[in-house]
């Protein structure tokens, strides 16, 4: 592929491919951070705990569905087209985000609203699972292979952009709202606005041209079988290991307010300060993927993880011993600097693991796996654990069990060399892919 034709069309490709990024994780940070508010909203109250379990059990339902999105999203883009079905995704994950916002309560509608809030979820998860996949096959296949780490390290600034949205909305809202108004109703406004953001998002996305790399594949006119995707199941395994560091530490940072405020004993509002830091620090995602097409990205991954490995336990100690608003939100800002280093240069190793035929199902399927297998739980395992031992070190011990996974995965991956860049011959063509 050639690189880009101009730089208008280079802006208008990120911010086709960000707008829907930051929808997706908007509507996921919203409900962890609100996870509180909407236990109380669809659930039984007799038991706080067992409430907010119920809420985190949903917000894993959304993740659970990922995987089945990620292959029927991942299929149909690799059949039909990267932007096709960014246009699918951002149009389902409006549908659940409206229907979240405007659903009634459980004194209403009873289990009834417990049901929809549930499908809403499913209908996210499915989206969110095919999202990714399509999103990252199209900048890889946008970027010039030199610049990769650069251009693929965009979906993490989209997400930082979400992290700063829902930073700012609830920062806000708990300044003004009193917490009985925030709890009632003050919390679904976020989900509201939402809706304008998948306005911009799919106008945006209209405009965009399919990649280079995709089209010349499609010109080949070759029928590729779903199982196609089976003889890279090396690729598979690989991308499900890095990406467990990146899953289990996002959903951890936005687990922060809840885990403050039930296990800590601080104030969540504190937290919701530390998830907006998270976003500033997020938008430096590019210098990690520009490192990565120096240093390569495997270099600049096992850097990041071993930041993990080393310091997550003494920092989780220190913030148990001696639990303070200043220790949380150092927390979270160390795990978004050691994620720039990780999940900067991520997208571009995952994209780089299959090659233009199954690209998009291979990263949606590995991507939406991880997530499920290692992200999905996070909430609900610490949660749990914590109810059962009484120890808030339990976060600390399963981010640890997830960096542990993901350094593995790059010292397997840097060892075998596994990656698909190069140049595709097309009709006489040469087209980097």
């Amino acid at each position: 592929m050639k690189p880009m034709d101009s730089q208008r069309q280079q802006r208008r490709m990120l911010l086709a491919v960000g707008i829907g990024t930051t929808l997706e994780w908007f509507d996921f940070t919203l409900f962890a951070i609100f996870s509180l508010h909407i236990a109380k909203t669809f659930f039984p109250a007799q038991d706080q705990l067992m409430s907010l379990l119920a809420t985190f059990v949903t917000l894993a339902v959304g993740f659970v569905a990922r995987p089945l999105g990620a292959f029927l999203i991942g299929r149909y883009a690799d059949r039909h087209g990267r932007k096709k079905a960014l246009i699918l995704t951002m149009n389902m994950m409006a549908a659940g985000t409206v229907m979240i916002a405007l659903c009634p309560g459980y004194s209403m509608l009873g289990y009834g609203a417990t049901v929809l809030l549930v499908v809403a979820r499913i209908v996210q998860g499915l989206a969110a699972g095919g999202e990714i996949g399509s999103a990252l096959a199209y900048l890889c296949e946008s970027a010039p292979v030199s610049r990769r780490g650069v251009f693929t390290s965009f979906q993490q600034v989209a997400q930082a952009g979400s992290f700063l949205l829902c930073g700012l909305f609830a920062s806000i809202l708990a300044a003004v709202l009193t917490p009985e108004q925030l709890g009632s109703w003050g919390w679904r406004i976020p989900f509201v606005l939402g809706v304008f953001i998948y306005l911009v998002g799919v106008y945006v996305r209209r405009t965009i041209n399919e990649s280079h790399a995709f089209q010349a594949h499609a010109r080949e006119g070759v029928e590729v079988p779903a199982r196609e995707i089976l003889r890279h199941w090396r690729s598979l395994v690989l991308g499900i290991g890095f990406v467990a560091l990146w899953t289990v530490c996002t959903q951890l940072i936005n687990f922060m307010p809840a885990y403050a405020q039930a296990m800590l004993n601080l104030d969540a509002g504190k937290a919701y300060y530390g998830i907006t830091l998270v976003g500033f620090i997020t938008l430096l995602s590019p210098l990690g993927g520009w490192l990565s097409d120096r240093w390569g990205r495997y270099n600049v991954m096992l850097l990041g993880a071993l930041g993990v490995l080393i310091l997550a336990y003494p920092a989780f100690l220190a913030l148990k011993h001696n639990p303070q608003d200043i220790g949380l939100m150092l927390l979270q800002a160390g795990l978004a600097v050691l994620m720039v280093l990780y999940a900067g240069p991520a997208s571009a190793a995952l994209a780089e693991l299959f090659p233009v035929a199954v690209r998009s199902t291979g990263i949606s399927v590995a991507y939406a796996s991880s997530v499920c297998l290692f992200g999905s739980f996070t909430p609900t395992l610490v949660t749990l654990l914590y109810r059962y031992t009484g120890d808030p070190m339990m976060a600390a011990y399963y981010l640890l069990a997830a960096a542990l996974v993901s350094f593995l995965a790059l010292m397997i991956a840097r060892q075998s060399q596994v990656s698909f860049v190069g140049r595709l011959i097309s009709k006489g063509k040469q087209v980097e892919y």
